[in-house]
Parts: structure tokens; C-alpha cells; sequence
């Protein structure tokens, strides 16, 4: 009997190993295609596009989006198919589950944001943009809303939650979660986003793991990015004069008050309610941790072999070293 289990073990390894760095594999394949193809259309459409005709912004929006999606990703996908996915029964969220997931979204945003930021500015030397935030703040809300609340979202979901889930679940349900994560995260190739991806990752993973349908955490996602993009460009727009000096509520008398533009006022209400969502997120980050649930998987493996036979393999090694690479070298691109 235990030489049978010890055999099972062992062809469950070797087997989770393959199909795992087989992944790896294709996360590689997407990232090596997808910059090179970047390469090539960014040079031809300096070359050949007018600049009249697109703006900084949309040209490179345009130049990433299908370099990724209408080239990298089926190219990846060819690959990564070659695992099975497994299937699973789909389960509702109740709507305040998904309003609790939303708050706890708001503190992993604000501590990953000021963690990447002091990362990137200790390896930068103070030098590295937010590329990001400079390309959408360069847009108009038409292309962000498009290209980064819509697109995005959805893409990003089917790929690292549906397709990479769906494959790694059945090693162990943690372990998927945490890789999903890691690899949506790098796939910025942003140090800025990089620790509020991971945590936003965990959580649009968690939801996908327990329900196993995709609208729930592509509309979450949809809301985060929407935060982060057309409301902030909003905020920025409200929070200044005429001039475009810096509204400064102090140095004005009662009746300057009285006179404050609509817009300034909702965004003031608007930051009474993030700080409100704030506070209930870090509650239910404290309080509610010990109630999630994770479910055995029918391949689990234990801790130290389900852990080599995923970042153990030279497609998952290869991966994680070219995205790292990338994501440190855009600090200084």
C-alpha cells in the first residue's frame, strides 16, 4: 500500500511538473513575442504613421494592445492549451460579497501603491517614471476608458484567471492563487503597479477560484482600473482653479466658500468615501482573513514538492527571470 501511494506521488509530480512548466513555457513565449512585435510596430509606426494622425498616447496604446492581444496571447495560447483545464461547477456571489471585496481592494491599492513607489525610487535613484500614469495622463478619457477600463480588464482575466487558474487549480488551490497573481503582477512590467497588482491579483483570484465565473472579478477589475484612470483625471481637473493653481480651501473666507465649484465639492465627498471604504477594507482584511475558504485539490501535492514542481521548472525559471529583468530595465527606459 505505501509503495502504491509513494508511485502515485511520484507520477503526480512528474506529471504536475510537466504541465506546469509547460505554462511557464508559454508565459515566456508571450512576453518574448509580445516585446519584440512591440519593437517592430513601434519603429514602423514611427516611420510610416503621421503624427497628426494619433496621438503619443493612443499610438502607444494601440502599438502594446496588439502586439499583445492580436499577436503574443494566441501565439502563448497554442502552448499553454496543450494542459487541461479543469472543470468546475460555478457558484453566485451575493452583492454585499462582492461590495467587500471592492473595500478590500482600496487598502491593498494604497500600501502597494506606496510601496512600489519607494521601491522604484530607492532602484531608480529617483529617476523612473510612472509610464502608466504618464500615458494615460496624456490621453483623453474616450482612449482610457477603452483601452485600459474595458480591454484590459477583460483580457487580463481571461488569461490569468480563467486560462492559468483553470490549469493550476487542480496542484492546489494556494498555490494557483499566488502564481496567478505573481505572473499578473509582472506582466506590467511596471515596478510602480507591481505590489498592488500582486495583492488586487490575489484578490481577483480568490473570487474566481470560489465561483469559478469570470464576471465577478473582470467587473471588479473594471471598477479598480476606472478608479484609478478616468476618476482620477476627474479629481485632478476638480481640484484646481482657472488658473490651474491648487484649490486652497484654508486661505479662503466664508463666503469663498460658499462660491466652490460643484466639482470640488463631489470630490471632496468622493474622498470622505474612499476613506470610509479604506477603513472598512482594513477591518475585513483583519477580521475576515480566517474565514476563507480553500478546498483540496484532487492533485494537491504537499507543500515542498507542489512548490518545486511549479517554480522548479526551467519554463516557470525562464519566465520569472526574463519578466523580472523587464521590469527592473523599465525603470530606466
Amino acid at each position: 500500500m505505501q509503495d502504491l501511494q509513494n508511485s502515485w506521488r511520484d507520477d503526480t509530480y512528474l506529471l504536475a511538473r510537466k504541465r506546469q512548466g509547460t505554462i511557464g513555457m508559454s508565459l515566456c513565449v508571450f512576453l518574448v513575442v509580445w516585446i519584440a512585435v512591440a519593437y517592430v510596430l513601434g519603429v514602423l509606426s514611427s516611420q510610416f504613421v503621421p503624427k497628426s494622425m494619433l496621438s503619443d498616447s493612443l499610438n502607444t496604446l494601440l502599438v502594446s494592445d496588439i502586439s499583445q492581444y492580436l499577436v503574443a496571447l494566441p501565439i502563448a495560447m497554442l502552448i499553454m492549451r496543450t494542459v487541461p483545464a479543469a472543470k468546475t461547477r460555478q457558484f453566485s456571489m451575493k452583492f454585499s460579497q462582492f461590495g467587500g471585496f471592492f473595500a478590500v481592494c482600496i487598502p491593498i491599492m494604497y500600501i502597494g501603491n506606496i510601496v512600489g513607489v519607494f521601491l522604484a525610487t530607492v532602484l531608480s535613484g529617483g529617476k523612473a517614471e510612472n509610464r502608466v500614469s504618464d500615458t494615460i495622463a496624456a490621453g483623453n478619457m474616450w482612449e482610457t476608458f477603452i483601452f485600459v477600463v474595458i480591454l484590459a480588464p477583460i483580457v487580463e482575466e481571461w488569461l490569468f484567471r480563467k486560462q492559468l487558474l483553470s490549469r493550476l487549480r487542480a496542484y492546489g488551490e494556494k498555490r494557483a492563487i499566488v502564481f496567478s497573481a505573481l505572473a499578473f503582477a509582472l506582466f506590467h512590467m511596471n515596478i510602480f503597479q507591481f505590489f498592488y497588482a500582486f495583492g488586487l491579483g490575489l484578490v481577483f483570484g480568490y473570487i474566481y477560484i470560489r465561483t469559478s465565473k469570470l464576471s465577478y472579478s473582470i467587473f471588479l477589475h473594471m471598477i479598480v482600473n476606472f478608479q484609478g484612470s478616468i476618476v482620477a483625471m476627474w479629481l485632478e481637473k476638480q481640484l484646481v482653479d482657472a488658473s490651474g493653481n491648487m484649490i486652497n480651501v484654508e486661505k479662503m473666507s466664508r463666503q469663498e466658500l460658499t462660491r466652490l465649484p460643484t466639482g470640488f465639492i463631489l470630490a471632496g465627498i468622493y474622498g470622505m468615501f474612499m476613506i470610509a471604504m479604506l477603513i472598512v477594507g482594513v477591518v475585513l482584511l483583519v477580521r475576515r482573513r480566517k474565514y476563507l475558504v480553500f478546498f483540496n485539490a484532487p492533485q494537491e501535492l504537499p507543500n515542498k514538492a507542489g512548490n518545486k514542481a511549479l517554480y522548479g521548472t526551467v519554463g516557470v525559471i525562464a519566465f520569472l527571470i526574463i519578466s523580472i529583468l523587464l521590469n527592473l530595465l523599465m525603470l530606466f527606459v
